[in-house]
């Protein structure tokens, strides 16, 4: 089980960083966001996701100086969901649980242009609600597949975070 705050490596890539987040989908994967320690001061160096199977674990990292995130049920797979905000209407099909931030939801929605590629938001929990009405639902145990996979967003994606 992997364990926010610990120090893990890539058995194929020998990327190594320290578990601050989770990506949880309503597929059933899950993916964990290593961020790495910084090689130059003043440098940040990007975060990158991986699958637990893909995971070493390393050494305890900083998992002495922080308190490890409760996770809770996902309220809103499945649902359809509006952002409070700009009031966009979308699937909640994903969310992040940080180790340092708020959990964070994935919205995927259909453009009213129609066309086929389908956007995806990431909300601060705060900013998501139940549409009161919903036009469509989906329980996650009718999508998930023997082997799970998940919807792959590079990481950071700052021009869907929200």
């Amino acid at each position: 089980m992997i364990e926010f705050g610990r120090t893990y490596r890539d058995m194929v890539t020998g990327f190594e960083g320290v578990c601050t987040g989770m990506i949880e989908w309503i597929y059933g994967c899950k993916q964990y966001i290593l961020s790495p320690r910084a090689e130059h001061a003043f440098k940040k160096e990007a975060s990158s996701t991986f699958f637990e199977k893909q995971l070493e674990e390393v050494d305890a990292g900083i998992s002495d100086k922080v308190e490890a995130p409760v996770i809770g049920e996902a309220l809103y797979f499945g649902k359809e969901c509006i952002d409070k905000v700009t009031r966009v209407k979308g699937m909640c099909i994903g969310r992040y649980i940080w180790l340092f931030n708020c959990d964070q939801y994935v919205l995927e929605y259909q453009p009213k242009d129609d066309s086929r590629e389908t956007k995806y938001n990431v909300l601060d929990e705060g900013r998501v609600e139940l549409v009161i009405a919903p036009t469509c639902e989906v329980k996650p145990e009718e999508v998930k597949s023997t082997r799970s996979g998940g919807v792959f967003l590079d990481y950071p994606q700052a021009d869907t975070i929200l």
